[in-house]
């Protein structure tokens, strides 16, 4: 097979989060700087029996997805995303989120984390030195993800 030359970076990326399950969108992309899906494995098991030398293996259901998002931390007039998914936090935790590696719109393909739950939002913290901006991360859970050709309403 020859190499392909249509390899993507994720430099222009987008990435949008809804805080009111899909109903509005708020562009995370100027402040995000990863995106990081895991998660998903399908249980496996195995049982040997007495005669023959291999197991009997049969799968079962698969596991939930998680959704890391790395992201600048900013305090802005307008609330920016720490105070967006702050809220989510305190309250019941269920947003979306959508990205689209190649950032092109509806001419690449987008992931959806629907009716996802926030389990974990990092607070600002660093170091003195170094002179980073200062990066926090939330982590979503959902059962699993969709892939479109399409944003779901984010533009």
């Amino acid at each position: 097979m020859t190499q392909t030359t249509a390899g993507l970076s994720f430099v222009a990326a987008k990435v949008f989060i809804s805080d009111d399950v899909g109903v509005g969108w708020i562009d995370l992309s100027p402040y995000a700087s990863s995106v990081a899906a895991g998660g998903g494995e399908r249980a496996a098991g195995e049982q040997n029996t007495l005669d023959g030398a291999l197991p009997i293996v049969k799968g079962g259901d698969r596991a939930a997805t998680t959704v890391t998002v790395r992201f600048a931390y900013t305090e802005e007039a307008d609330p920016g995303p720490f105070a967006v998914l702050e809220a989510v936090h305190a309250g019941d935790g269920e947003m979306e989120v959508q990205w689209s590696p190649s950032g092109v719109g509806d001419a690449g393909f987008w992931f959806h984390a629907d009716k996802a739950i926030l389990t974990n939002l990092t607070y600002p913290g660093g170091e003195a030195a170094p002179g980073d901006p200062i990066m926090c991360e939330f982590v979503v859970k959902v059962a699993g993800l969709a892939k479109s050709g399409a944003s779901v309403a984010a533009g």
